[in-house]
């Protein structure tokens, strides 16, 4: 649109250049004065014909205005003047339409090579090569960072934050410890990439001793629209369960995790959270592990999008 409104405005300069063009072209008869000037011919004059007797003297004609040389060539002076501008102007114009076509042609290219996934990497770049790539999943969120792993077939487009490594819980009241996570890209970006690859997880996991989740309520997550979550990894969204619940093996059959057993005994509840609606995870939180002889330890893996 730009380089059609330009082109447009070129054309109006061309038209306005052409009008000055006419104003600033004086007839030669106009730059004629004093005697090398010729009277005009009367057309019923004859030179052919046989002089008579001179008629009366006619009435004396009013005096005409005396030409000035000196305005004739200030019009065009100021004429001039005003060509050389337009003339500059249409200069400016054309090169504005010139770099307005670079741009866009630029652009064409830069739209045939920009990355919607990871998946986009062997048919666009013509290569598997693993390593960090700049998407965009959706026009309309700005292009980002993201991690991509091609094995075999297979192709993971991945997120990290700054949580990934495993850290410890110290305090015991219901919900005490808070981890807010911070990812390398923003929620749109992810949401448009989970949008349209889907099939996507991510991994959570607690170790715990003495330490409890969901028995009690100490423990919970938010989603990525900040709505509070009660399930674990690997629990299909089942309410106050870990993977071990569906499965029907928790250390004790009275939880359906295994921290909620509360023995004194390190055990573990992990598994993949796959409820894309609910992704990636926004909050963490945590309990129960600020008494002697309690602990616990969380992870939370990247964003993990594979097609």
């Amino acid at each position: 649109m730009k380089l059609i409104l330009s082109c447009l405005l070129l054309s109006v300069v061309f038209l306005h250049l052409a009008s000055c063009y006419q104003q600033c072209t004086v007839p030669l008869s106009a730059l004629q004065c004093g005697d090398n000037q010729q009277p005009a011919t009367h057309p019923s004059y004859n030179q052919n014909a046989i002089p008579g007797k001179r008629g009366a003297p006619g009435i004396k004609g009013e005096k005409g205005e005396t030409g000035n040389i000196h305005d004739v060539r200030a019009n065009f002076t100021r004429n001039a003047a005003r060509l050389d501008r337009v003339e500059e102007r249409l200069n400016q114009v054309e090169e504005l339409c010139n770099k307005t076509r670079m741009e866009l042609l630029e652009q064409q290219l830069a739209d045939r090579n920009q990355l919607r996934s990871c998946q986009d990497v062997p048919t666009k770049l013509h290569h598997r090569r693993n390593g960090l790539y700049t998407i965009q999943p959706d026009d309309s969120v700005r292009p980002f960072t993201v991690d991509c792993s091609f094995q075999g077939s297979s192709v993971i487009t991945s997120i990290g934050h700054d949580a990934e490594d495993e850290t410890e819980v110290t305090c015991d009241a219901h919900r005490c410890h808070r981890q807010e996570i911070h990812y390398n890209t923003g929620f749109p970006q992810m949401r448009a990439l989970i949008e349209l690859i889907g099939n996507c997880r991510q991994f959570i996991k607690y170790r715990c001793h003495d330490s409890m989740l969901f028995r009690g309520e100490y423990a919970g997550w938010l989603s990525w629209d900040g709505e509070m979550q009660i399930y674990w990894g690997g629990a299909n969204q089942q309410p106050n369960s870990c993977a071990c619940g569906v499965a029907g093996n928790c250390a004790d059959s009275a939880y359906k995790c295994n921290c909620d057993a509360n023995d004194r005994v390190e055990r573990e509840d992990s598994g993949y959270l796959t409820y894309e609606d609910h992704l990636p995870v926004h909050t963490l939180y945590f309990g129960d592990a600020g008494n002697p002889g309690e602990y616990g330890f969380y992870t939370l893996g990247k964003l993990e999008c594979m097609g």
